[in-house]
């Protein structure tokens, strides 16, 4: 039987309520690949095809630490998930893990679990890829996509450039223990307004939050709920600064600061390599000191949503992605 004449991209995971993923689907239908879930790669057929096929893992290593996992379910549940990285290059001759975080997002730190599965997800793999470059994993790096396509963002900036922004300074995204967000509180200054976006799952850091935002007086609105995405880009669309308060060694990159790129914002970070590098390549983005942050927030410089877009759309538009996936995906070949 003849081997289809495009080249197969098995991705995980193939759906994703994070926009990364489905944008990211778009360049590599536009780079040629027919796409299928991952689950489709342990084929018979496809020890035959291997050189055909190549495999791109997102949050791959994350699948051990799934909520609910427990018990006998859990030891079950991690040996399948060995077994299917073992045999992953008897269906694949091209392995990409697109590595997003230093540790899984529902563990507080590097378990020795995790610390393996990462020297096994290593090895597996015939490449690994990060989004931002760090000095803490040997990775390519191809570039992070806008939250829409530059025609769609050209069409949503025109609809909202000439509203006066309302929303001083936003937080928003799932709220997590590493996030920091409780850090960003207790530091902030009582008469300023912050403006609070994303779900809490933490019952115990809900009220950690809560009790500072009492105690301190703080002029907080915070939105605990899941937000439509809808609704989140307008409010984002809305915004002066968004706010990024992680600490250093938290994370490789951020959905969060490429939201606010997308959509015009400036963007604030506690200082950590990722703000810092931002730093450099944006005169947008800036660094908080926490403990002169009162003073620097009424100094702050505002760089327009219209430049903000332009320089996004540089730096960060459909060419330029399609252009460092290209790389990365014929250097593996």
């Amino acid at each position: 039987m003849p081997f289809p004449s495009s080249p197969y991209l098995y991705l995980y995971p193939i759906e994703h309520s994070n926009g990364f993923i489905e944008r990211t689907k778009g360049v590599f239908s536009q780079l040629g690949y027919t796409l299928a879930p991952l689950k489709q790669l342990f084929r018979p057929a496809n020890i035959a095809r291997r050189k055909h096929n190549t495999v791109v893992l997102n949050w791959y290593e994350d699948q051990p630490y799934r909520r609910g996992l427990n018990g006998i379910k859990r030891v079950l549940f991690i040996a399948g998930f060995l077994l299917s990285l073992l045999s992953m290059r008897l269906f694949s001759s091209q392995i990409i893990w697109l590595r997003h975080n230093f540790k899984p997002h529902n563990a507080g730190s590097q378990t020795l679990l995790f610390k393996g599965i990462a020297k096994l997800m290593q090895w597996v793999s015939h490449r690994t890829v990060t989004l931002e470059m760090t000095s803490e994993i040997d990775a390519s790096v191809v570039k992070h996509p806008l939250y829409r396509s530059d025609e769609d963002l050209s069409a949503f900036f025109q609809q909202t450039v000439n509203r006066p922004r309302e929303i001083d300074f936003l937080y928003f995204g799932a709220i997590k223990p590493y996030k920091r967000l409780d850090a960003l509180l207790q530091v902030w200054p009582a008469d300023q307004r912050l403006r609070i976006m994303g779900y809490c799952s933490d019952a115990e850091h809900t009220r950690t939050l809560n009790q500072i935002i009492s105690q301190r007086g703080l002029r907080v609105q915070w939105d605990n709920a899941f937000i439509e995405q809808t609704v989140l880009e307008e409010a984002v669309a809305n915004t002066r600064f968004v706010i990024i308060p992680h600490d250093d060694g938290a994370m490789i990159s951020s959905g969060t600061f490429y939201m606010a790129l997308s959509l015009g914002a400036n963007v604030l970070c506690f200082d950590s390599a990722f703000g810092r590098s931002k730093a450099a390549e944006f005169s947008f983005v800036q660094i908080l000191e926490k403990q002169h942050l009162e003073q620097q927030l009424v100094k702050l410089e505002y760089t327009s949503a219209g430049l903000v877009v332009e320089q996004a759309v540089r730096r960060y538009g459909d060419r330029a992605v399609k252009e460092s996936w290209r790389v990365v995906l014929a250097d593996s070949a």
